[in-house]
């Protein structure tokens, strides 16, 4: 297995420390309906083995490639994660006390230990520029790149220049606003 690190070393040779370097392929990850993809990971650190446990301390550091909140584009995104983890050989019998990973066979599987890692460190929203313009919530054009008129359209319908549309009270191009009743309480100047 690619993802896995002998240990047989560490659990021989307790209160000793040994240092470790490999590449873990992390599987993509669905975080709040998305999608979002690792590249493999670098994992660097040290193993110390202490009895029947070993402790697995270092960084991992990979990027995940997101959409931009605002226009959707692919957005590469650097992470770099401390890890501090457990394993340790599990007897028959032996509960999961959640804190410790298993050690099967002198090894440790350190992909769902990175993957977690990397997940709990993801941005809740990442931008492809602090100045990105986003989609047009009129036609979806990506205003980055296409300068489109929506928005004034339905600036100019909203003082009556256009027809009104098939929906009571709307113009053409408007934009559905959910503040708009409130708009038109104090645009008519109607007590609240």
């Amino acid at each position: 297995m690619a993802n896995t690190l002998n240990v047989s070393q560490a659990l021989k040779a307790p209160g000793q420390v040994f240092p470790f370097s490999m590449t873990i392929e992390v599987a993509d990850a669905d975080v709040f309906g998305e999608t979002v993809r690792f590249s493999p990971a670098e994992a660097t650190g040290t193993l110390l083995g202490a009895g029947e446990t070993v402790s697995v301390r270092g960084e991992l550091r990979c990027e995940a490639a997101m959409a931009c909140a605002r226009c959707l584009r692919p957005v590469a995104v650097p992470l770099r994660v401390e890890i501090d983890e457990r394993f340790s050989r599990r007897t028959e019998g032996a509960e999961d006390d959640g804190e410790t990973r298993a050690i099967v066979d002198s090894c440790i599987d350190l992909t769902d230990c990175a993957r977690e890692l990397l997940v709990l460190e993801l941005p809740m929203r990442v931008l492809c520029s602090e100045d990105c313009k986003g989609l047009c919530p009129v036609c979806g054009a990506d205003r980055n790149e296409v300068s489109c008129t929506c928005l004034e359209d339905a600036q100019s319908a909203s003082e009556g220049t256009e027809r009104p549309d098939e929906e009571e009270g709307r113009f053409a191009g408007e934009v559905t606003n959910p503040f708009s009743a409130l708009k038109a309480m104090i645009n008519s100047d109607e007590e609240v």
